[in-house]
């Protein structure tokens, strides 16, 4: 005999043992309680030969119950036999306990049968729940996929969770610092309006007088290098050169940005329908957005949004700093409900 096959029917032996020996106990003991209950209305032999019919078709019931188990299939008879069975040798076992024996023996008598019964339910069961190794390796591979779904979604639930309460906290302490600084001009004007009030003065100029022209400023601005004002040039001579034209705008080198390509943000306004953004300009929800997603996405990984909105400051573009908060949460929200 193959090792594989002795051990099978080692190990199915061992798991019917425990119902097997409890029933033929059970059997045993009511045998020998319904004949010597019964003989005493009837001759010994009477009484036993109904005896052994009894518990004969108590375990014929028992066996077709438990074959029906395992097929899975349903036996309504066997099953009713066999708790009608069930009642009637708990019930003898126990009368005969106190009849001809004691109390403990008439409780362990009536028991005996229970828990046979029990023991061959729980067996019949486990043979027919019993299913192949494959088919419990694709339960468990769908449960874990499940489980992983599960997982994944939460943790996106999560970070975007984050992200709003996030936002919400900046809009907060934006609010919180505007309401200071309201405060702060409310009173810087209640003190102007007392001291002027208390102590009135005559011919007050409406404007300070320049001290500095914008022409001189622009002047020194032109002369300007890395190593501070050129000392050939007076800060204020006339005799200066103009203002040197501007730069194409890049982003700032210190912050660790790359220089921006600008003709990528003319290719993400033509994707989205829209004019080119414009540094200086007044620009839509539709343009500030596609500028954003210029801008994040210049580098690899993506900007976060700090670095994005440093970036949108030094393109030039100008918008207020919550405008530029909501629109950039907006277009996360967005990329992430993308599949």
């Amino acid at each position: 005999m193959d090792w594989k096959a002795a051990k099978a029917v080692v190990r199915r032996a061992a798991h019917w043992s425990l119902p097997a020996g409890l029933t033929g106990l059970s059997l045993g003991w009511t045998v020998y309680a319904v004949g010597e209950i019964l003989s005493r209305q009837a001759p010994a032999p009477l009484a036993l030969t109904v005896a052994g019919i009894y518990d004969a078709v108590w375990l014929y019931a028992l066996a077709m119950e438990t074959a029906h188990r395992r097929q899975g299939s349903k036996g309504t008879l066997p099953a009713v036999l066999g708790w009608v069975f069930l009642i009637t040798s708990v019930g003898v076992l126990f009368t005969h306990g106190l009849l001809y024996a004691s109390a403990v023996v008439a409780v362990i008598g009536a028991v005996v049968p229970a828990a046979a019964k029990a023991t061959l339910i729980m067996a019949a069961e486990r043979e027919a729940t019993r299913i192949s190794p494959a088919a419990q390796a694709q339960i468990d591979a769908v449960r874990s996929a499940t489980r992983d779904q599960v997982a994944i979604g939460r943790a996106v639930t999560r970070a975007k969770t984050d992200r709003q309460k996030t936002a919400a906290v900046l809009e907060r302490e934006e609010q919180k610092a505007r309401g200071k600084a309201q405060k702060v001009r409310h009173e810087a004007a209640e003190n102007l309006t007392k001291v002027t009030a208390e102590h009135p003065v005559a011919d007050v100029p409406q404007d300070v007088p320049t001290l500095f022209s914008d022409e001189d400023l622009a002047q020194v601005l032109g002369h300007w290098s890395d190593g501070g004002v050129s000392s050939s040039v007076s800060p204020v001579s006339p005799q200066a050169g103009p203002v040197s034209p501007a730069p194409e705008l890049t982003a700032s080198q210190d912050e660790g940005h790359t220089p921006l390509d600008w003709s990528g943000l003319a290719q993400v306004a033509a994707v989205a329908g829209v004019e080119t953004p414009q540094p200086g300009e007044s620009l839509s929800e539709e343009r500030l957005t596609v500028v954003l997603r210029w801008l994040r996405h210049s580098e690899n990984p993506p900007l976060s949004y700090r670095k994005a909105l440093a970036a949108y400051r030094a393109a030039g573009f100008a918008a207020k700093e919550e405008r530029v908060r909501k629109a950039y949460a907006a277009l996360i929200d967005a990329e992430d409900a993308q599949p």
